[in-house]
């Protein structure tokens, strides 16, 4: 029988022990990003906590985050103790962002998110995570951004009016009353009558599809605006339903935009 030197067993709390020699930080950021989502107060930072396994108390501790490119502005937050056994989370994630840069991309990039746990001028835990910056006219996907579809119907952009204009003409032209005023008559077959002037109206455009925009990434797709697709006569399938969607709203209807598999 073999003997074991009682010096080399390791126990499970020995190798905890191992484990836990630092204090960690674990954090959740928002998968990606977009000049809408700051528009709308979707958090970029969805929690932050800090475990202490050690077998000590830290003293003293600050937590600081720092972000590449410089989409958002650098905060601290300062931790009077963390004792063992410790499941800090933070309440307060709310942090500055530079709307001005989030609303300047016209494409895509990758950005990074530091950070950075110290203590007596020792680094303790630090983490670096990825957020995908993208374009401001740029949809994430329903996967990402499902949420934030609305944000991209825009009843007030100029090339709306026209369409509005349109589609009253058509009304008079019909002999009725050429108003565009929702709801206003409390009658639901004057709303479906809005409803086909403004389906009328938009397919009288004459518009032809075209894929989105060129972009580089591989979820959800650049948005074309009214006016842009009045211009070009070009326009894909979400393009349109937003189209649609903001001329409804403009016209005083409470459209919805959804979304199928296919």
């Amino acid at each position: 029988m073999q003997s074991i030197d009682s010096s080399e067993l390791v126990t499970n709390d020995d190798a905890v022990a191992e484990r836990s020699t630092a204090p960690s930080i674990i954090a959740d950021v928002a998968s990606s990003f977009t000049y809408a989502s700051y528009q709308n107060a979707i958090p970029v930072i969805r929690s932050i906590r800090l475990d202490n396994d050690t077998a000590g108390s830290l003293e003293s501790c600050r937590l600081e985050l720092t972000s590449s490119p410089s989409f958002l502005r650098p905060k601290t937050w300062a931790v009077d103790r963390l004792v063992p056994g410790d499941r800090l989370q933070l309440s307060d994630r709310k942090v500055e962002l530079d709307s001005g840069y989030l609303a300047g991309l016209n494409e895509a990039e990758r950005g990074e998110i530091t950070l950075r746990l110290s203590a007596a001028g020792e680094v303790l835990d630090e983490r670096r995570l990825t957020v995908r910056l993208l374009a401001r006219d740029e949809w994430g996907g329903v996967a990402d951004m499902a949420q934030l579809l609305p944000a991209f119907v825009m009843p007030n952009d100029p090339g709306v009016a026209p369409i509005l204009r349109t589609a009253a003409d058509r009304l008079a032209a019909h002999g009725h009353p050429s108003g565009l005023d929702g709801y206003q008559s409390q009658n639901p077959q004057r709303a479906y009558m809005l409803a086909a002037a403004v389906y009328s109206a938009i397919t009288g455009m004459g518009l032809h599809y075209a894929e989105p925009p060129a972009s580089f990434e591989s979820r959800g797709q650049k948005v074309r605006r009214p006016t842009t697709i009045a211009e070009e006569r070009l326009a894909t399938c979400l393009d349109t339903s937003l189209l649609f969607a903001a001329t409804l709203e403009a016209a005083g209807l409470h459209p919805a935009v959804l979304m199928f598999d296919g």
